[in-house]
């Protein structure tokens, strides 16, 4: 055996006693930044996963990722993972589509946002995972959850309770339900009742409703849907906010009767959309 090694070649082999050998190496990186032993250890398919849990231990970083990566780790080692001091580990773990919903649920105190964030469109998460991000303090962990479509019954109703609008006027933009829209239409913030007319799947007749809606903000999205009657149309020509007539007259979908009638608007901001918008379509 050559002066100075720390292992035969048998021990050093691909049987089990080796890799653990391998897997207490202690050397952790060279100076020309090559692959180390315990990594090799780390990525080898015929590890096996005692040695790999304990592997988690591991003081380089670079041999802990190379484990929160692997997409055949077992929920223990993952486990280990979450709680892992560095983030770009738990950030790897959490973008590995087979990081199972137990690990996630911790993944949603998350201290750093981009770990939490990276939770709603993960594969893996189910109800118990949205009922985590539907529990959690991140308000924009919950946004980010109500603008995925598809979401079950109950993470439905609660993110439509949730106590900060921007959640729900997220979720009136962009959920599938139907029941949920008819819910959130009637909602006390004119910000959610934006986010229902920016529904693509918010009907004509809802749109009339909010074309009739106290707040200017929420006549100005039914303008902007595209989906009003021509006779609405007509009367938020003559509507009491500037802003829903400038919205009008910019908006391409507004007939041309509609225009000329903006074309001698009160208010010249309103009067400069209008004509431009004749003049392009003469």
């Amino acid at each position: 055996m050559q002066k100075g090694s720390r292992a035969s070649e048998t021990d050093r082999g691909t049987g089990e006693a080796g890799l653990g050998v391998r897997a207490r190496d202690k050397g952790v990186r060279v100076r020309d930044k090559k692959v180390t032993v315990r990594l090799a250890v780390a990525g080898d398919p015929a590890t096996p996963p005692e040695i790999l849990e304990a592997m988690t231990a591991d003081p380089s970083r670079t041999v802990r990722r190379a484990l929160a990566a692997r997409r055949d780790a077992q929920g223990g080692l993952l486990r280990a993972l979450a709680g892992d001091p560095d983030l770009k580990t738990r950030q790897i773990l959490v973008e590995n589509p087979t990081c199972p919903p137990d690990v996630l649920v911790a993944l949603v105190e998350d201290p750093h946002w981009s770990v939490r964030w990276s939770l709603p469109n993960h594969p893996a998460a189910d109800v118990e995972v949205r009922r985590a991000i539907c529990r959690s303090t991140d308000e924009d962990l919950r946004r980010l959850l109500a603008e995925r479509r598809g979401l079950d019954e109950e993470t439905n109703a609660a993110l439509a309770g949730d106590r900060s609008p921007n959640v729900r006027a997220s979720l009136a933009a962009y959920t599938d339900d139907p029941d949920i829209l008819a819910i959130l239409i009637t909602d006390a913030d004119s910000k959610v009742r934006v986010g229902v007319a920016q529904n693509p799947l918010t009907t004509m007749d809802r749109h009339r409703l909010l074309a009739n809606d106290k707040s200017a903000a929420v006549r100005a999205a039914a303008v902007q849907s595209g989906k009003l009657a021509h006779d609405e149309l007509q009367r938020l020509a003559h509507d009491r906010s500037v802003n829903v007539r400038w919205w009008l007259a910019t908006w391409p979908t507004t007939p041309e009767a509609v225009l000329r009638v903006l074309a001698e608007d009160p208010h010249p901001d309103v009067v400069t959309q209008a004509r431009a918008r004749l003049s392009k379509n003469t």
